[in-house]
C-alpha cells in the first residue's frame, strides 16, 4: 500500500507519540487557548486544503516577508479590518511579533518604560538588544479592589493614567513604553488616556494586545483596541481567541505613526526578517486570513452570544464559589472572554479545583493561588458551560466531603485538620502580587547577566538570599517573571516561589526546589 493510500494509523510504524496527542486532548470542552475549541473550528475539506498550502517560496506561491501577492492582499484585508496603516503577519507566535516591535524602535538613545508585569518574551528581546529601560513603578499599596463585591479580583492592578504619568515624570527620558492590555486576566488599561499622556510627552506608545485579536469584531461589547485608542503599534495573537493555528499572530503600525516617521514600516519589515525563521509557514498564515475572514461575517453575533452564555454561567455558579462571581463582565474594564473565577480560601483551593476539573474532562487555562482563569472561544457552545458547571459542582462537594471527613477524623484522633492550602491564601496572593509588581533590586544588568559568560551555580531555593539570579523565573502561564536574570533574590521571592511550589504551581526556572545563580 502506498503511503498516500495509508489510513491515519499508519500501522506499520514505529509507536508514535505526539502524534497520538490528539487522544487524550480532542473533544473536551476546554476554556483554553487556542481559539478553535479543540479543533472544532476545521472540517475535514478545511484541513486538507490548509495542508496543501504547506509551501515554499515559489513564483506561483508568495513571500510572507517580501509580499507582492496573495500574502499582501490577505495583509491589507487585515490591516482594514483593524484599521492600521499597514499589518505583517507573523507565524511563529507573539513573542516574535513583541521582539519584532520592539527591536524595530530601538536604537543607542532609546529608553523604554515597561510594567514589571509584561510576558518574559520582552525580558528576552531587553538581553538580546542591550536596550536601557525602566519599571513603571506601582503604588506601595496599589489598588487591588476593581471589582465590587470581591476580595482580590485579581493577582496585580492594571496600570492606570496617573501611574503612567508619574512615570514619565520620574524618568523624562522615556522614548518608548510597552504595555499589556488586556493582560491575561482580562485587564484593560484606558489606552485612549494612555495613548494621549504618551503623545504629550513624545513617547510612542507600543502595545502587547496578544490577547486582545477579538476586540475589533464587536466594538460595542469590548474595550477600546490599540488601533483605535492611538497606539502605535501592537501586536496580537489570532489563536489565542479566534480560530486561527497556534502561532498565528501580527503586528500593526498605526497610520499615523508612519506618516508621522514616529516608526518606518521598512524597519519592521527587516527586524521581521532578523527574528523569524526565513521559511514562514503559509499553513499558519492562511489559518490566519481565514479565522479574519470568518470573523467579519460572524463575529459579532458569536461574540455576542458568548457573553450571555457567560452572564448565565457566572449567575449560576457564584453560590458555589462566592458571590464575588456575579460581575464578571464588566464592559470598557475587562475582556468578557477571560473569565477569571475567585474562589474563597476558606471553601475551594483554585489549584485543587483545576486539578478536579481536568480529571473530570474539562481543561482552563490556568490557576493561581484564589482565581481559575478560562479563556473561551467564539466556538464555545451552551454545552460546554453546562458541562462545565456540573464539573465544578460536583468537584466543589466532593472537595467539602472529603475535608468534613479529614476535620471529622482529625477530631477523633487529637490531631488538628491542616486545610489543603496551608497558611493565609489570601496573604500569600497578596505577597506575590506584591513580587509581580515590585522593582527588585538588580544584582547587574540584564544584558550581562544572559550573556556576560559568569558561570552558574545550581543549589536549593532556601539558601539563594542575596544571590544573583541566573534565568528568568516565572509562573507559567502566565508568563510574568517572578525574577529577571541579574536580579537579587530576596527571602520574600524565596518564600514565595517555595509556596507555590508546595501548591504545585508550575514555576519555570524552578527545579525540585533548586535555582540557578551566577558566580560573581
Amino acid at each position: 500500500m502506498s503511503a498516500s493510500k495509508q489510513d491515519m494509523t499508519f500501522p506499520d510504524l514505529p509507536p508514535l507519540h505526539l502524534w497520538n496527542m490528539s487522544a487524550r486532548t480532542a473533544g473536551h470542552p476546554g476554556f483554553h487557548m487556542p481559539g478553535h475549541a479543540a479543533a472544532r473550528f476545521f472540517t475535514n475539506n478545511y484541513a486538507q486544503a490548509l495542508i496543501s498550502i504547506d509551501t515554499t517560496e515559489l513564483s506561483s506561491s508568495d513571500d510572507l516577508h517580501d509580499p507582492s501577492g496573495p500574502a499582501l492582499l490577505a495583509m491589507r484585508e487585515s490591516s482594514r479590518l483593524y484599521g492600521s496603516g499597514e499589518t505583517l503577519f507573523v507565524t511563529t507566535g507573539s513573542t516574535t511579533g513583541i521582539q519584532v516591535m520592539t527591536a524595530s524602535i530601538i536604537t543607542p538613545a532609546t529608553f523604554l518604560l515597561i510594567p514589571r508585569t509584561v510576558h518574559m518574551s520582552v525580558l528576552h528581546v531587553l538581553a538580546l538588544l542591550d536596550c536601557e529601560y525602566a519599571f513603571i513603578p506601582y503604588p506601595e499599596k496599589a489598588d487591588r479592589s476593581q471589582a465590587s463585591n470581591s476580595r482580590n479580583p485579581y493577582l496585580y492592578p492594571q496600570l492606570s493614567a496617573q501611574g503612567l504619568e508619574d512615570a514619565l515624570n520620574l524618568f523624562p527620558q522615556a522614548t518608548d513604553i510597552l504595555l499589556v492590555s488586556p493582560d491575561y486576566y482580562g485587564q484593560c488599561a484606558d489606552l485612549p488616556a494612555l495613548a494621549v499622556i504618551a503623545r504629550s510627552h513624545r513617547c510612542r506608545l507600543l502595545v502587547d494586545e496578544a490577547h486582545g485579536s477579538h476586540f475589533s469584531f464587536a466594538k460595542d461589547l469590548f474595550p477600546p483596541d490599540a488601533m483605535s485608542s492611538g497606539a502605535d503599534m501592537c501586536v496580537q495573537s489570532l489563536h489565542k481567541t479566534l480560530p486561527a493555528l497556534t502561532m498565528a499572530s501580527q503586528i500593526h503600525i498605526s497610520a499615523d505613526a508612519i506618516r508621522s516617521g514616529k516608526v518606518s514600516s521598512l524597519h519592521v519589515w527587516d527586524m521581521l526578517r532578523l527574528f523569524e525563521t526565513s521559511s514562514p509557514s503559509f499553513v499558519i498564515a492562511a489559518s490566519s486570513e481565514f479565522a479574519l475572514a470568518w470573523m467579519e461575517k460572524h463575529g459579532s453575533l458569536a461574540l455576542a452570544e458568548r457573553i450571555r452564555d457567560i452572564q448565565t454561567f457566572t449567575a449560576r455558579i457564584a453560590p458555589l464559589l462566592g458571590e464575588q462571581n456575579t460581575e464578571i463582565v464588566r464592559p470598557g474594564r475587562t475582556d468578557p472572554l477571560h473569565l477569571v473565577l475567585s474562589c474563597d480560601p476558606d471553601l475551594v483551593s483554585a489549584p485543587e479545583l483545576m486539578e478536579a476539573l481536568e480529571k473530570r474532562g474539562i481543561y482552563i487555562e490556568f490557576a493561581d493561588l484564589l482565581r481559575l482563569v478560562l479563556i473561551i472561544s467564539p466556538w464555545q457552545s451552551s454545552q460546554d458551560f453546562d458541562a462545565l458547571f456540573d464539573a465544578v459542582s460536583d468537584s466543589v462537594c466532593h472537595m467539602h466531603t472529603q475535608r468534613s471527613a479529614a476535620r471529622a477524623a482529625g477530631i477523633r484522633d487529637g490531631r488538628t485538620y491542616r486545610h489543603p492550602l496551608p497558611g493565609d491564601a489570601a496573604a500569600l496572593d497578596a505577597l506575590w502580587g506584591t513580587v509581580l509588581t515590585g522593582v527588585p533590586q538588580r544584582g547587574i544588568s540584564l544584558r550581562s547577566a544572559v550573556f556576560g559568560g559568569y558561570e552558574k551555580e545550581t543549589m536549593n531555593l532556601a539558601q539563594a538570599v542575596d544571590r544573583i539570579c541566573a534565568s528568568a523565573i516565572a509562573p507559567y502561564p502566565p508568563g510574568i517573571a517572578v525574577l529577571w536574570p541579574g536580579e537579587r533574590i530576596s527571602k520574600v521571592h524565596i518564600e514565595v516561589l517555595q509556596r507555590l511550589d508546595e501548591l504545585k504551581i508550575a514555576v519555570r526556572g524552578v527545579h525540585s526546589g533548586e535555582i540557578d545563580v551566577l558566580l560573581e
